[in-house]
């Protein structure tokens, strides 16, 4: 009977654990283009985490905002070796983010990084992917969402 406890006593912290939902804060400020890993790494933990039940926030800042654009993860394979060099690892970044996005996901964007590459509010429809609601934002937002999180991935 003992062992038996125990034996309850061991599983239920990791059972408790497994089922306790976080909240993801994931940043990527670099540039995709140059560091095609980190923007790749960056949306598959999104997703994950999302797909997993977590409230995920996916955060664009500095270079990173590049990866919403339309000619970028169009054209992630040219820069990297993943996905054999062909369209199959743009392909799937970007179907990731969509779905991400589809999936009630949660992204910013900084406004201010966006504007250093003459893309706004008004006229963003042009050049980023299409995905659900996007927020734009500034610094006092970067703050304010990655310290509700419990989990902060920076890349």
């Amino acid at each position: 009977m003992k062992k038996m406890i125990l034996l309850v006593l061991m599983i239920f912290p990791v059972v408790s654990f497994a089922q306790d939902k976080r909240n993801y804060f994931i940043h990527l400020s670099s540039d995709p283009m140059m560091n095609p890993s980190a923007a790749i790494m960056s949306i598959h933990a999104a997703n994950e985490a999302l797909k997993q039940g977590h409230k995920v926030i996916y955060f664009a800042a500095g270079d990173g905002v590049r990866i919403l654009m339309n000619d970028v993860v169009n054209n992630l394979h040219t820069v990297t070796p993943h996905g054999g060099g062909f369209g199959k690892i743009s392909q799937m970044a970007k179907q990731k983010l969509l779905e991400f996005s589809n999936n009630g996901g949660v992204i910013h964007v900084s406004e201010g990084s966006f504007n250093t590459f003459g893309i706004n509010q008004n006229n963003y429809i042009n050049h980023l992917i299409e995905v659900k609601n996007i927020n734009w934002s500034y610094p006092k937002e970067l703050i304010q969402e990655s310290s509700k999180a419990d989990i902060v991935f920076s890349y």
